[in-house]
């Protein structure tokens, strides 16, 4: 009897502790860029669609910054060259190649930063705003409202996270740097004085918008969000840690990290600063992180919070984050050189237009690195065919799909050393072939073989015309 009630108690502290200890745990990942300024390296890409595909729970943001030309010749260089060709800035609809490539690499949530707006007319920003929303991409900003006072975006999401063991639901906020177009103006102490209403003094909005501070509408915001229950709150901010010697007011992070609670871990941007995490404690005396992921998408932050279910609710039982760095490969290194080359270039025949040599160019005298045979293919050649064509699948080749386009990839013992894409305007060189010179799609050139180009300058837009010389 006795070894029974022994055998019967033991069973049952087994049962409870086996129940004790199915406490459901997961966990979520965020990763964040900022500042991209046009920018969309391949390492970047990658690593994102890579880091999708092995954490199906890994949703991506940006803080903001994300317009500008970018790469030379890119959609991007082509989409700010033909939207600002317009005297005065009329508007023009030209869709906003970004957001589409965003969206096709993962991205799920940006927010406004200060360059949204200072190149842009709210028109434009208005044609942005709609691409972006076209691709289900979510564009916040808290702190950026119409003339009556209403937001002008949405000021924070809910996005919901699948796990095995349910929902995790992120509630994300997203503010921009107040002082937009602010002008100042330095004391005689040192100090300096704000000077006008920033953003509604701007020409091309016509007071149409203005900026709040961004801490007194994180503290109106985060209430409202957790009223929605999340088990996460992110902030996602165009602003940056305020640093000794700082005299402007723009850099607000450790005022929002500290005087609102709530918020369990922030992105930051604007200063271009990057760094993988820093510590604050808020009003309640919680630990809320920040990291920052640098510019131009040189770096990424990822952010990873570990979580554990406990009466139907998710806990955060511990969070950090990492800032992973990407280094510039020596195809992309040997790109810049040669658009560097193809600028001076031109340059030089502007200034010297007695100097005869352009009329028998060799392209091997333009590329200051090493190579053994250089591919032109035809407009509209698929990838496949570019893959094939160079014995192996090389980065994320697009096609041309235009004729002002080129596509040149140069190799070296069988590896490419440099692929010269874009729009040929943009990259200050305009590349002419016979139609009869392409085989199968293409036209091979090797060095101090049937690598002469003459060379004539555009007049009107200043860059050279390259025709090949059979």
């Amino acid at each position: 009897m006795k070894k029974r009630l022994i055998i019967g108690f033991l069973g049952l502290f087994i049962f409870l502790m086996v129940g004790c200890s199915s406490t459901k745990s997961s966990e979520v990942n965020i990763l964040a860029t900022s500042d991209l300024h046009g920018f969309m390296p391949y390492e970047l890409s990658s690593y994102i669609q890579g880091e999708k595909s092995k954490h199906k729970n890994t949703i991506v943001v940006d803080a903001g910054d994300f317009i500008d030309r970018g790469t030379p010749g890119s959609t991007m260089d082509k989409y700010c060259f033909d939207r600002d060709c317009d005297d005065d800035r009329n508007h023009k609809y030209v869709e906003f190649p970004f957001a589409k490539e965003i969206k096709e690499i993962g991205y799920d949530t940006v927010v406004l930063g200060n360059h949204e707006f200072l190149f842009n007319s709210k028109a434009q920003l208005d044609d942005i705003v709609s691409d972006f929303k076209k691709q289900n991409i979510d564009i916040l900003s808290a702190n950026t409202h119409k003339k009556n006072g209403d937001n002008y975006l949405k000021p924070y999401k809910m996005k919901k996270v699948s796990t095995p063991d349910g929902d995790v639901k992120i509630g994300i906020l997203g503010l921009t740097v107040k002082e937009v177009g602010q002008r100042y103006q330095t004391l005689k102490n040192g100090t300096v004085k704000p000077l006008g209403d920033g953003l509604k003094e701007l020409d091309d909005f016509n007071g149409s918008l203005y900026m709040s501070d961004l801490v007194e509408e994180a503290k109106k915001w985060v209430p409202v969000m957790k009223k929605e229950n999340p088990d996460i709150i992110l902030a996602v901010v165009h602003s940056g840690e305020k640093e000794k010697g700082d005299k402007k007011p723009e850099n607000r992070i450790q005022e929002l990290a500290q005087e609102v609670n709530g918020i369990d871990a922030i992105v930051a941007g604007h200063t271009h600063k990057d760094f993988d995490q820093h510590n604050y404690k808020n009003k309640s005396g919680e630990t809320v992180i920040v990291t920052q992921p640098g510019k131009y998408g040189e770096a990424i932050s990822k952010i990873n919070f570990q979580l554990e279910k406990n009466n139907n609710k998710w806990d955060i039982v511990e969070k950090s984050s990492k800032v992973t760095y990407f280094e510039k490969s020596q195809e992309d290194k040997n790109f810049d050189m040669l658009f560097r080359k193809l600028v001076n270039t031109t340059l030089y025949f502007e200034k010297n237009p007695k100097d005869k040599s352009y009329k028998n160019l060799s392209l091997s005298k333009l590329t200051p690195f090493k190579w053994d045979k250089a591919y032109v293919f035809d407009t509209n050649t698929s990838p496949e065919t570019i893959y094939k064509t160079i014995c192996y699948k090389w980065k994320d080749i697009k096609k041309t799909e235009s004729e002002d386009m080129v596509q040149m990839i140069f190799m070296n013992n069988k590896k490419v050393v440099c692929q010269l894409y874009g729009y040929e305007q943009l990259l200050w060189a305009d590349f002419n072939f016979d139609k009869s010179e392409f085989k199968n799609g293409f036209v091979t050139i090797y060095p101090n073989i049937n690598d002469k180009f003459e060379v004539t300058l555009d007049k009107v837009w200043s860059f050279m015309k390259l025709k090949h010389i059979k």
